[in-house]
C-alpha cells in the first residue's frame, strides 16, 4: 500500500472512498476540491489511482492535505477492485462513497451525517444529484421509505452511486463488496445495491446534495451494451425471487418492461402478460409489498402503452382494451402516472 502521509491514532467519523483512473484534470480537482472544503471536517479522504497514465497521481500530490490517503493500484484492476480496496482500509463510522468526476455541495457530507445519526433504522443514505456535462437536469426517485427503494431497485438502480453515504457496521457486517468478475463489468454499483436491499434499509435523502456529470469518456457513456447486459444479469437474479427464470426473449421483455422503451418485436400484450406474471409472482413469494408493487408494475406498463400510443404502435382501441391500462386510468393512479411519464421525457432529452 502506497500512501501519501502516515495514518493518524485518532479514528475519523467519515471515511470518503473515491476511485480514480485517468480523469480530466478539471474534474478531478472540482471532485477532490469539493470534498477538502465540505462543512463536515472529521473525515479521511481516500483516493484510489487505478495506475492511471495521465498525470493524475501527480495531481492528486499537489494538495497539502493530510486528510488525503493515496492508494495506488500497480496495475489497472478496474473499478470494483478499486473500491473493495478502498472498503478494506476505511476507518470510518460512516463511508461516503464518491467518484472522480462528480462534485459533493459544501454541505452534503454533515446533512447526510446528520440524517442518519437521527435514523439509526437507515443503513444507506442516498441522495438527489443535479446532472451536468453532456446532460441537464435532477435525478430524484423521491422514494420515501425503504420499501419503496426495495421495489424501485428490482426494476433499475434509482441509487445516484456518488451521493451514498452508508454505515461502515452494515457492509462489514454482512460481508458486502463490490463483485470482482468481469459478469457484472459497468453495472457493479448496481449489484451490490440488489445485494444491500435484502440487507437493511436504503433510503433517499430528499435534497440534491451532489453534482453528477456527464461525459464521453465515462463508463456508461464508453460501454452501455456492456452496461445493459450486466445489469439485465443483476435483473435476472432478482427475478428468480420471484420463481422466474426467463429464457433469452422473455429477458427481453423484462429489459423493455423496466425501462419503459418500446421494441420493435415485443408487442405491447407481451409487456402486459409480463406485468401480469411479475404480480402473480410476488403474491406467490411475497418479496415485495402487495400494494406498492402492484402499483409500480402497473405504472411500468402504462407508461410502455402510452408510448406505444404516441408512437402509432398501437391504435386508441388497443390501449383502453388492456386489463392495466384500466386500472391505471383511474383517478388513483392517472395523475402520478402521467407526471412520471413526463418527467422521465424530460430527463431524456
Amino acid at each position: 500500500m502506497k500512501g501519501n502521509h502516515e495514518m493518524k491514532n485518532e479514528l475519523p467519523l467519515v471515511s470518503v472512498v473515491m476511485p480514480n483512473y485517468n480523469t480530466p484534470e478539471v474534474f478531478l480537482r472540482a471532485a477532490i476540491e469539493s470534498i477538502l472544503e465540505q462543512t463536515y471536517q472529521n473525515i479521511e479522504f481516500i483516493i484510489i489511482d487505478d495506475a492511471s497514465t495521465e498525470d493524475d497521481v501527480q495531481i492528486i500530490k499537489s494538495y497539502a492535505d493530510d486528510r488525503i490517503i493515496l492508494i495506488q493500484n500497480e496495475n489497472n484492476k478496474h473499478v470494483s477492485y478499486t473500491l473493495n480496496r478502498g472498503l478494506e482500509i476505511a476507518r470510518g463510522t460512516y463511508i461516503a462513497r464518491m467518484d472522480s468526476d462528480d462534485v459533493s455541495l459544501p454541505k452534503r457530507i454533515a446533512k447526510q451525517v446528520r440524517f442518519l445519526q437521527k435514523h439509526s433504522d437507515i443503513d444507506v443514505l442516498a441522495t438527489q444529484a443535479e446532472i451536468i456535462g453532456d446532460r441537464k437536469g435532477v435525478f430524484a426517485t423521491n422514494l420515501k421509505d425503504a420499501k419503496a427503494m426495495k421495489i424501485a431497485i428490482f426494476f433499475n438502480c434509482p441509487i445516484v452511486n456518488p451521493s451514498v453515504l452508508f454505515r461502515a457496521t452494515f457492509i462489514n457486517d454482512n460481508a458486502l463488496r463490490y463483485r470482482t468478475d468481469l459478469e457484472y463489468k459497468a453495472a457493479e454499483d448496481y449489484e451490490f445495491w440488489s445485494r444491500c436491499v435484502s440487507l437493511g434499509q436504503l433510503y433517499e435523502y430528499s435534497q440534491v446534495l451532489l453534482k453528477y456529470r456527464t461525459h464521453a469518456k465515462q463508463v456508461s457513456s464508453k460501454s452501455s451494451t456492456t452496461q445493459i447486459d450486466s445489469a439485465n444479469r443483476v435483473r435476472k437474479k432478482m427475478l428468480a425471487a420471484l420463481g422466474i427464470t426467463p429464457n433469452t426473449r422473455e429477458m427481453d421483455i423484462h429489459y423493455q418492461f423496466c425501462t419503459e422503451s418500446i421494441l420493435s418485436n415485443i408487442a405491447l400484450k407481451d409487456s402486459e402478460d409480463w406485468a401480469m406474471r411479475l404480480i402473480a409472482g410476488n403474491a406467490k413469494f411475497g418479496i415485495f409489498d402487495t400494494k406498492r408493487f402492484n402499483s409500480k408494475a402497473t405504472q411500468h406498463f402504462f407508461i410502455i402503452a402510452v408510448k406505444s400510443l404516441l408512437a402509432k404502435e398501437i391504435t386508441l382501441a388497443q390501449f383502453i382494451k388492456c386489463r392495466l391500462t384500466v386500472k391505471a386510468l383511474s383517478p388513483k393512479y392517472y395523475a402520478s402516472y402521467i407526471n412520471r411519464y413526463l418527467y422521465s421525457r424530460k430527463l431524456n432529452r
